[in-house]
């Protein structure tokens, strides 16, 4: 019966006109399948081969930014159409906006800024072009190369000290700042309360050098056969960074005053949040390089008179400033407890190692807080163990305590009875030191930390390897007598030798 019914329907007219419309449909159908998996593999392999969209860093100000701007226009657009009394497009505008406002945010990840391309751009441009408005403002927000500055400050012995008055009229609104913010924050971070102007061995001139402009460097007191020494402050620090007004004195007192000092101030990045500042270190590094090359190309900059002193992420940015100098190599870092979170586990080229310079010196205050817990420099010395500082009962002053003790130590001459002697440990054994309080004897090597170092030949700087750790007091003067610094090396944590 079946065959007799297809027969009877090919023995219709028109049956074979129809059929053969059908294949060609069904034939089309098929190639258009074919187009459409062609044009989706091609589509794909372009996205796939398709380089990536630059990232950017996010910064909780940025975030900020984008959600103050979009609001605000929603604000004053629907303070405009109330003036208008178009209430329907009032409600429909600020819907249009917070749903756009939610797209932003929901196509960001948290820690990324995404570059639109041309394919965004095509799909939503009002959105596109809004965040494309908003990239400058990251930029406003802090350029490492416009926001960063350079003071040289020297010393003029024959210039009469500036009278307590005097001092006092010209800064007040400091006074009144550290009333406001309180002596725990401002101690602990160094927030703007230096007072320049002099030490014992006359007035500090004080002359503002400004990168790539040579003039400037010509016109201020800049002297390259005289030591140079770069200091940089770090978080919440600025040109009156506390970590300045300890070492500036400490510098010019020395019997050698005649010292070029230049202090770093990358406070339009640092005082920000925690986070945010720690981004802003690499840059502010590269820019310490260029001033570095532009010191050495403009004025004779000598490498081997060349020290960099950074304090918690100063010391990172003087390990990456190490990194990105091209016109010679740092001879020598002096680190003071650099800053351990967001640090502990970047990677080399984004903190301070020991191959950023010749000779790289660290000081441990408060490990595993504030400060780096394990060996980053060719030495690494750990005050009373590396954590809690004696006469400190907040974490902030353990960590302050660190350019404290350098400023101490440049004093020190070796003459005195009083030194930071520290004893030699196994680099292997970092962590019975700052956990257990242990040191075996085995090496039994002594040295004394800190000090300026400026004649040092590099022979003396190759014994100077590994790890020590020396006892301090609860108050200034912290160096302690010879025979009771090795005493106190020789007993435990709890009364009992370390053997």
């Amino acid at each position: 019966m079946r065959f007799r019914q297809d027969k009877k329907d090919k023995d219709r007219p028109g049956f074979e006109d129809n059929a053969a419309a059908a294949v060609a449909v069904a034939e089309n159908n098929q190639l258009m399948l074919k187009d459409d998996d062609a044009g989706e593999g091609i589509l794909a392999k372009a996205t796939a081969t398709e380089r990536p969209a630059v990232q950017v860093k996010v910064t909780n100000e940025v975030e900020s930014a984008i959600g103050m701007r979009t609001m605000m226009t929603a604000l004053v657009a629907g303070a405009r159409m109330r003036n208008r009394g178009a209430a329907r497009e009032k409600a429909d505008y600020f819907d249009t906006q917070m749903a756009r406002l939610s797209h932003l945010m929901s196509r960001q990840q948290p820690d990324r800024l995404p570059m639109w391309d041309g394919h965004n751009l095509a799909n939503n441009p009002s959105t596109a072009e809004q965040l494309l408005r908003l990239q400058p403002d990251y930029k406003l927000l802090y350029n490492a190369d416009h926001h960063t500055y350079f003071h040289l400050h020297t010393l003029d012995p024959k210039a009469h000290l500036l009278q307590k008055k005097e001092k006092e009229e010209q800064a007040p609104h400091r006074r009144l700042f550290q009333q406001v913010v309180g002596n725990t924050l401002t101690a602990a971070f160094g927030l703007n309360v230096m007072r320049k102007g002099e030490t014992e061995a006359g007035e500090v001139i004080t002359e503002k050098v400004n990168l790539y402009d040579a003039a400037s460097l010509r016109r201020s007191r800049f002297n390259p056969f005289n030591p140079t020494r770069i200091l940089i402050h770090g978080w919440l620090g600025n040109e009156n960074a506390n970590m300045y007004s300890a070492l500036l004195p400490a510098y010019f007192n020395l019997q050698n005053g005649n010292y070029n000092i230049f202090t770093v101030d990358w406070g339009r990045g640092a005082i920000a949040d925690y986070i945010t500042a720690s981004y802003r270190v690499k840059p502010v590094g590269q820019v310490v390089a260029k001033f570095v090359d532009f010191l050495s190309q403009e004025a004779g900059l000598r490498f081997e008179d060349l020290q960099l002193i950074g304090f918690s992420m100063g010391a990172h940015v003087a390990g990456l400033a190490g990194k990105n100098v091209q016109t010679g190599r740092l001879r020598m870092i002096r680190a003071l407890d650099p800053a351990l979170p967001f640090f502990r586990y970047a990677q080399e080229k984004e903190r301070l190692t020991s191959q950023d310079a010749d000779y790289v010196e660290v000081l441990h205050t408060s490990v595993g807080s504030y400060g780096f817990d394990r060996p980053l420099g060719h030495v690494d010395f750990y005050a009373n163990w590396g954590s809690q500082q004696p006469g400190c009962f907040w974490l902030e002053c353990s960590h302050w305590r660190a350019f404290m003790l350098f400023a101490e130590s440049l004093q020190l001459t070796g003459l005195q009875d009083s030194v930071f002697l520290a004893r030699g440990c196994p680099t292997s054994e970092w962590q019975q030191l700052t956990r257990l309080h242990r040191c075996s004897q085995g090496e039994g090597a002594n040295e004394t930390m800190g000090g300026d170092l400026a004649n040092a030949t590099a022979e003396f700087l190759a014994r100077r390897r590994g790890v020590y750790y020396f006892p301090t007091n609860d108050q200034p003067p912290y160096a302690i007598a010879v025979a009771v610094a090795v005493a106190t090396q020789n007993v435990g944590p709890k009364g009992g030798t370390n053997k």
